[in-house]
C-alpha cells in the first residue's frame, strides 16, 4: 500500500501571522482580539498612521539587518528570509505554481540586456498579467476573483475572448467585460477603498467598464506596495539552485 502525503489546510491569517505583514490589505484581519494578534496588530496599526501610509516601498532595496543575530543575519537567516520572499510574492499576486514563478524568473534574466533594474523588469512581468489589471483596476475584490471571471470567459481582449489569467497584456490593449456580469462589477467597485487609486499606466472607463492598458515603463511600481517582497531573496536563490 503507498501512502499519499496530504497537503494540510493553512489557514490564510494564519500565513499573515508568520510572515508578520497584511499581505492582502485585509480589513478583517484588524478585528481580531485575541491575544497571538496583537503584536502584529500593533505593527500594522503603527504602519497606517498618517505620516506612514502614503511611504513608498522602494523594491529595489536590498535590505541587511544593521545590528544582526542569529535568527536575521545574512548567512544564517538566508534561508528563512527567502522562503518568506517567496510567501510574499505567491499570496500577494493570488497563489500560483512554483513553475509560473521559474517562468517569470527566466523571462526576467532573458531580458538583462534592455534594463539593469532586475528587481522593476520581475514586478512588471506580474503587474501586465491580465488578473492583476482587474484587481488593479478595482473590477474585483482580490486576484482570484478575478482569475474566476477570467476563467468562465467573462472577460475580452481586444474583442477575443480570454480564458488564461496569465494573459500577458501589451501597450494598447483594450479590456472589457461581457455585459451579464455588468452588475457584479459594479457592486465590487463599490466595496473597494479609495485608496490606493489607479495606477497611472492604467485608462479606465468606469462607465462603459472598459480598460486601456498603457506602457509600465513610467510606472512608480514603489507605490503599489504597503510592503517590501525582497524579490533579491528570490532571483539569487534561482541562480544558485
Amino acid at each position: 500500500m503507498i501512502l499519499k502525503k496530504k497537503n494540510r489546510f493553512k489557514p490564510l491569517y494564519k500565513q499573515f501571522l508568520n510572515l508578520g505583514e497584511n499581505v492582502q490589505n485585509r480589513k478583517k484581519l484588524l478585528k481580531f482580539k485575541k491575544q497571538k494578534w496583537s503584536k502584529l496588530l500593533f505593527h500594522l496599526k503603527k504602519k497606517m498612521k498618517w505620516y506612514n501610509k502614503f511611504k513608498p516601498q522602494d523594491q529595489t532595496q536590498y535590505l541587511v539587518s544593521r545590528f544582526p543575530n542569529r535568527w536575521d543575519s545574512f548567512k544564517k537567516g538566508s534561508f528563512r528570509n527567502t522562503l518568506k520572499a517567496y510567501k510574499k510574492l505567491n499570496l500577494f499576486y493570488g497563489g500560483f505554481a512554483k513553475k509560473h514563478i521559474k517562468k517569470f524568473i527566466t523571462q526576467t534574466y532573458n531580458k538583462t540586456n534592455k534594463t539593469k533594474n532586475l528587481n522593476i523588469l520581475f514586478l512588471k512581468l506580474f503587474e501586465s498579467r491580465l488578473d492583476t489589471v482587474l484587481y488593479r483596476s478595482k473590477f474585483t475584490i482580490s486576484i482570484k476573483a478575478a482569475r474566476q471571471l477570467i476563467v468562465h470567459g467573462k472577460i475580452f481582449v481586444n474583442g477575443i475572448k480570454i480564458k488564461s489569467p496569465l494573459y500577458p497584456l501589451k501597450p494598447g490593449d483594450l479590456i472589457s467585460i461581457d455585459y451579464k456580469i455588468s452588475s457584479i462589477i459594479e457592486k465590487g467597485i463599490a466595496r473597494s477603498n479609495t485608496w490606493p487609486i489607479t495606477p497611472k499606466h492604467l485608462t479606465v472607463n468606469y462607465r462603459t467598464l472598459q480598460i486601456i492598458f498603457g506602457t509600465l515603463d513610467y510606472a512608480i511600481l514603489s507605490s503599489y506596495y504597503s510592503f517590501n517582497f525582497n524579490i533579491e531573496k528570490i532571483l539569487v536563490d534561482y541562480i544558485y539552485k
